[in-house]
């Protein structure tokens, strides 16, 4: 069984098949080749109870006000504002491409999202500025991966309903690791941008920076009201994705007044698109972790690692190249949900915090959102700049090595990532 459902669907991904055809049809040509008493229905009824969540209603509402923002006028103005803190800096602007990102994360909780919210804003202002095109959009790429690290970031719901895991405190656990990735991204950035001699910007003036944070008010106060209102524990996660697409919907329909109610189609299509795709790969891999659970994949993976070495630190070390490899050749959602029933009584055995094990996880898988050759992150970067997938490659990787490093860090000292959870109890 393991051959075929594993060997079917490296074969169908190395075709280009869409990840979730490709998980189900792997789960059915699996059933059928080894004549398994299981009947063929027992696949919509798995599929069915994948997508049979509460927390699920989140990941719709997010992407919906993730749309509404990027149509209107709140990803723009945060850009503006970040510009205006930082835009003076020699090589400023990449600096404002890591803190627009960081920004607009609070609402849009989709990487490839935020990637292009910002970076249809950003991109532009560089290359007039002289930028190397290929290194504003590996800026504005990889910095996109924070779009699913702070909260609200729709890999930890996932992972939270995977592993049985609190979703708000894999929320609040993102926050630390995610300010950690901002800085080294940022320190990267500042260091290559001086080193190519990028220009500076003019300073902003103090009524300048007043206005320009008047103007951007409304969407900054979105991230602080929603993550304000799941660890008080006034909303529930779902309530609190509901809650953003009301306020995104109304600062942009009546304060803002760039987003037109004839342009709402538009939105509403892109998301129900973007949730159908979603849905489709979370109701496969739910099937698919389904059918390697009752084969005891998972225990015999995690019996195997553990016999192979009894150092901890050897272990975490396979763990993260493991989810690494994972990460490079699936999206994010199918990578959770086909990695946790793996990795999670490993994890387990280990004695390793749950939550901790979730920020490892995502943050991983994240990190193959720019890691050729799938990386959709540097795709979209390097269609906004104009330049080919090598070329922003190759512009990337220093980026890359600081993604690893926060990696590294997060793994090796947990309360970077249980603190702060801690802390909100």
């Amino acid at each position: 069984m393991i051959g075929w459902l594993f060997g079917g669907f490296a074969v169908l991904v190395a075709l280009n098949v869409a990840v979730g055809i490709a998980l189900l049809m792997a789960v059915v040509v699996a059933m059928m080749a080894t004549g398994t008493d299981l009947p063929l229905a027992v696949i919509s009824q798995r599929m069915f109870t994948g997508m049979d969540s509460f927390a699920l209603i989140a990941i719709p509402a997010f992407l919906l006000a993730g749309e509404i923002m990027a149509r209107g006028a709140m990803a723009r103005r945060m850009v503006e504002f970040a510009a205006t803190m930082v835009g003076h800096l020699r090589g400023g602007l990449a600096v404002v491409g890591v803190l627009s990102t960081m920004l607009f994360s609070g609402v849009s909780g989709s990487s490839v999202a935020n990637t292009a919210a910002v970076g249809s804003v950003l991109v532009p202002q560089m290359r007039q500025r002289g930028y190397d095109p290929a290194f504003a959009g590996a800026v504005v790429a990889n910095a996109g991966v924070l779009g699913s690290v702070f909260p609200p970031s729709i890999p930890m719901v996932l992972y939270g309903i995977a592993a049985g895991v609190s979703i708000s405190a894999l929320f609040i656990a993102g926050i630390v690791p995610g300010i950690l990735m901002v800085v080294l991204l940022i320190a990267v950035g500042y260091w290559q941008s001086v080193k190519a001699g990028y220009p500076a910007g003019e300073r902003a003036s103090v009524p300048e920076f007043f206005r320009s944070f008047g103007r951007a008010f409304l969407a900054l106060l979105t991230p602080v009201l929603m993550v304000g209102g799941i660890v008080s524990g006034i909303l529930t996660v779902t309530e609190a994705a509901v809650a953003t697409v009301l306020y995104a919907l109304a600062v942009e329909l009546f304060v803002y007044r760039e987003l037109k109610l004839r342009d709402l189609s538009a939105v509403m299509t892109r998301a129900i698109t973007a949730t159908g795709i979603v849905m489709l790969i979370i109701a496969a891999s739910t099937l698919f972790g389904w059918i390697m659970t009752i084969e005891q994949i998972p225990q015999t993976i995690a019996e195997f690692m553990l016999n192979l070495t009894s150092t901890v630190w050897i272990q975490l070390i396979l763990i993260n190249i493991l989810l690494l490899i994972i990460g490079t050749f699936l999206d994010v959602a199918p990578g959770i949900i086909i990695a946790v029933p793996i990795l999670a009584p490993l994890a387990d055995a280990l004695g390793m915090d749950p939550v901790h094990f979730g920020v490892i996880v995502v943050i991983n898988l994240l990190v193959g959102l720019v890691t050729p050759p799938v990386a959709p992150t540097l795709v979209v970067g390097a269609s906004i700049a104009g330049v080919s997938l090598d070329r922003i490659t190759t512009a990337s990787w220093r980026f890359f090595l600081s993604l690893i490093l926060t990696l590294v860090l997060i793994t090796f000292v947990p309360a970077l990532s249980t603190w702060l959870p801690g802390l909100f109890g």
